[in-house]
């Protein structure tokens, strides 16, 4: 068979811009960031050196900490005063919530104990706290200086309405955001400053950590970074068992519910402190539990290194749902690391807890224990996924949450089915169909904490995802790999900006996609295809596809023939480049078509009425 197409165009093909940012114009005058998609010659971010020692009591909730923090100015700016995050008081009582909490986990917030710089004391009069952001002002930080700064504080974790941190069960507990940390200061925005509220996510340096936790000895430990030392708490088999979880393929029971019935799991202490260490990492958390049980094992993830990551599934054991949760984040790590993106796995090891959310932090994810089997494979796959973006790739995820969000919906359609394919992938994109085009739809530039409402999800999460799928199947499987891996391989370890990550593709690629990102990531456009005619020719069918939208979005048709044959007809999305309302395809077959079905399983339509044509000449 062979396929011709023709476009008609309703009006003429015009160059098209996107807006930019004037704080973005400033960033490439200043050289921080270039034009085609890189780091500029005078890029720099600032870091700190994190040291915190953290003291848990399960029984009252109640976590004691200090912090010593060296913090690194490597901006060309003089900073006057300090911008800290103190994510727990989204549950002090006067704090501004875009969600609800339960009255019970209410009340005073983060208790600033005593803070210090360069050892000067700060009282109340030059420390303001505003919802979640502390100020300090009165210090004095120089380009390329050092500045140490200590913190003593306090705060009781919340019992109920848990929100990515707190109490699962009576035993168990998710702790994030649990440390004062210093906001990030941008070559973009200076401060982040964006509150936060509940519903949007973080935007941190990279920095590294020193972490103690101490804790009744009756609790394990999981966190982010590596434990150092796990012969000082952990009996010698359970020791072994880790060891040999880090060197193998194959799952390892590394704490069972028969070892901690028997007491076959921790030295005879009164109270452990586990010290743990992270480094060039944006954030950090930890998870205890007296009674969940631990599954491993490792996948190689760099064969010119040798280089493995340990994988772990720790839940209660009466989650029977995540018996499969280790094999599954073993196979993503393996995509991750060797199909798509095809880089290497960035991390030591990657824990799924078992929590009362699906949220990511580095190297830990707090996973419910989902029934259903897609809901346990799509989410896994994607919080694991987020291991990419934002963990080594620092987008900013409160501002732009699309930048991640979008690549983690992705690999839930693009490597679930890899994952595991022991039931056809039923991918649910109906948000799409009924939210494109409302008063709450809005364009993906939108940042975040303005996005409300029945459309939030496809905006910073779907369509976003879909975006992807279709640029990959616009550029072919093999450039777009390679794309996505110089975007990656870039801005691995910084933060890129949307216009980064348009500029860098277009670099990459050699193609102009201003009018592609115009389309989908600046205005707010409607999906919408229809076979409008089917004219029997003397070479076949002449198919007239119209969008009635205008989304440009691909055209994939499927032809059922008279004898019971099929043919599959695609366009991808840059058939409606220039414009044009219209897309004739000739179909050359001397076979008789019964019915002509548009679009596919992952296809944005808000209208399905006029997907189908067949042999008696109607659309339905």
């Amino acid at each position: 068979m062979i396929f011709a197409i023709a476009f008609f165009h309703s009006y003429a093909s015009q160059a098209q811009e996107f807006p930019v940012l004037r704080t973005v114009e400033r960033a490439i005058q200043k050289n921080t960031r270039n034009k085609n998609g890189t780091p500029g010659k005078n890029y720099w971010q600032n870091t700190a050196d994190y040291n915190i020692a953290v003291d848990f009591e399960p029984g009252t909730r109640k976590l004691k900490g200090k912090a010593d923090i060296h913090y690194t100015n490597n901006s060309p700016d003089t900073l006057k005063s300090i911008v800290f995050k103190l994510y727990p008081n989204l549950y002090k009582t006067d704090a501004v919530r875009n969600m609800p909490l339960a009255a019970e986990d209410l009340g005073d917030g983060v208790n600033i104990i005593d803070i210090k710089t360069e050892g000067k004391q700060h009282d109340k009069s030059n420390r303001k706290i505003r919802g979640t952001n502390m100020y300090i002002s009165g210090v004095t930080i120089l380009p390329g200086r050092h500045f140490h700064i200590e913190v003593e504080y306090d705060y009781r974790l919340n019992k109920g309405s848990f929100v990515r941190t707190g109490q699962i069960d009576s035993g168990s507990f998710f702790i994030a955001y649990f440390f004062p940390r210093i906001a990030v200061y941008d070559d973009i925005d200076g401060w982040n400053e964006y509150p936060y509220a509940g519903k949007e996510e973080f935007y941190n340096d990279f920095d590294n950590f020193r972490v103690s936790v101490s804790v009744p000895a009756a609790y394990q430990v999981w966190a982010t970074g590596d434990l150092k030392n796990a012969d000082d708490i952990f009996k010698k088999e359970i020791v072994a068992r880790i060891t040999d979880a880090e060197q193998k393929d194959e799952i390892i029971d590394i704490i069972t519910q028969t070892d901690i019935r028997n007491g076959n799991v921790m030295l005879p202490n009164t109270t452990n402190t586990w010290l743990f260490e992270a480094t060039n990492v944006t954030d950090f958390a930890f998870a205890l539990s007296n009674h969940y049980v631990w599954q491993a094992r490792s996948v190689l993830v760099d064969s010119s290194e040798n280089r493995r990551t340990r994988v772990d599934a720790v839940y209660d054991p009466e989650h029977i749902a995540y018996s499969k949760v280790a094999v599954y984040t073993a196979k993503t790590v393996e995509l991750i690391s060797h199909y798509f993106p095809k880089i290497p796995f960035p991390f030591s090891h990657q824990t799924v807890f078992d929590g009362l959310d699906a949220m990511e932090y580095p190297m830990m994810v707090n996973n419910l224990p989902f029934e259903a089997h897609n809901e346990r494979l799509e989410l896994t796959v994607h919080e694991v996924f987020h291991s990419i973006f934002p963990f080594y790739v620092g987008t900013n995820e409160t501002r732009y949450s699309f930048m991640d969000e979008g690549w983690a919906t992705f690999s839930e359609f693009f490597l679930s089915p890899m994952v595991d394919d022991s039931l056809p992938l039923d991918y649910d994109i109906s948000d799409g169909n009924k939210y494109a085009g409302i008063a709450e739809d809005v364009p993906l530039m939108t940042p975040t904490p303005q996005l409300y409402g029945k459309a939030r999800f496809y905006n910073k999460d779907l369509k976003p995802a879909l975006a992807h799928r279709y640029l990959s199947e616009f550029l072919g499987d093999k450039l777009f790999l390679k794309s996505t891996q110089a975007y990656i391989n870039t801005w691995k370890g910084k933060h890129p900006s949307p216009f980064d990550f348009f500029n860098s593709i277009e670099s990459t690629t050699g193609l102009n996609l201003r009018w592609f990102w115009k389309n989908w990531f600046f205005e707010t456009n409607v999906p919408d295809l229809a076979i409008s005619k089917v004219d029997r020719v003397q070479s076949g069918y002449k198919i007239k596809v119209t969008s009635p939208g205008s989304l440009a979005v691909p055209v994939h048709l499927k032809v059922l023939y008279a004898d019971g044959t099929k043919a599959f007809i695609s366009r991808d999305f840059s058939c409606w480049k220039n414009g044009n309302k219209e897309v004739q395809i000739v179909l050359k077959t001397n076979k008789r078509i019964t019915r002509i079905n548009l679009g596919d399983a992952y296809d944005l339509d808000v209208d399905l009425t006029n997907n189908q044509w067949n042999s008696s000449g109607s659309v339905k």
